[in-house]
């Protein structure tokens, strides 16, 4: 009886288009775009200070990060490996990248489920890892542009409907925790529009989590961001935040470390 009811209940739910928290997605591996790379270009929502940002998807479960200037000497790589029971990065892995096959270890993120935290090395910082509380989940890190629930989106139970996530990210301060949750971001569907040269569904986005409030275009068809701009800025380097889409293509792994390797 009680299953029923439960059963019930999120049937509701769907209907009116208000679910929260995982509940909020269903997982579906065909939804996974395996080999493909989405380029984007970051920058403060006026288009200043850009920089690259390449997302691939690797595998079902890996995405990997790249972010660059062409033809820089130093870059970015975030390795996460998603766990679809609970649409959150396990584990991510950041990289400091000085040419193709010149890589170090700066820091390493772990969710640990039985504590609900995440356990944080940054060895240049401080010589012992940190626990910070997860309060939501989903939870994704702003600072990791999102990248998590930009993967997530095709996953939505109810694409035109509502949904909270938490954020938890890098402090940037010296003294005190080096990574906090930071509160919840409410997501919700408000219309279909075009938007940077396709059909998308616009979410507008506020909440603790970032601080502030944005708008997200979201590819009506295969579920990926194809703009994004919010007036607080997810790095202490730029002044606001805005992500746009440059194109897709496919990539091998073979072909995506000879990209990488090309930037430099």
């Amino acid at each position: 009886m009680r299953s029923r009811i439960s059963t019930l209940l999120f049937l509701c739910l769907l209907m009116t288009g208000i679910v929260e928290g995982q509940s909020a997605f269903k997982f579906d591996a065909k939804r996974v775009s395996v080999g493909t790379v989405y380029h984007y270009v970051k920058t403060n929502v006026d288009g200043t200070k850009p920089e690259n940002i390449s997302l691939y998807v690797a595998t079902v479960d890996r995405i990997e990060s790249f972010k660059f200037h062409e033809k820089g000497s130093r870059a970015g790589l975030v390795i996460a490996d998603m766990d679809w029971t609970i649409f959150s990065a396990k584990k991510l892995e950041s990289w400091q990248v000085s040419s193709g096959d010149e890589r170090k270890l700066f820091a390493t993120l772990t969710y640990r489920a039985a504590e609900k935290a995440v356990e944080v090395s940054i060895p240049q910082m401080r010589p012992t890892s940190e626990f910070a509380k997860i309060e939501q989940l989903p939870f994704h890190l702003y600072n990791f542009d999102l990248a998590s629930l930009n993967l997530s989106f095709p996953h939505l139970a109810v694409p035109r409907g509502n949904f909270t996530v938490g954020i938890a990210d890098p402090t940037f301060n010296a003294d005190g925790p080096m990574f906090a949750y930071r509160g919840e971001l409410a997501v919700r569907y408000e219309k279909t529009e075009i938007r940077n040269g396709g059909k998308c569904r616009r979410y507008a986005a506020s909440g603790t989590g970032i601080g502030g409030k944005g708008t997200i275009w979201v590819d009506e068809k295969k579920g990926y961001i194809r703009d994004m701009e919010f007036d607080v800025a997810n790095n202490p380097d730029w002044s606001t935040f805005k992500l746009r889409l440059i194109r897709t293509e496919k990539m091998s792994e073979r072909e995506w470390k000879r990209f990488i390797a090309a930037q430099f």
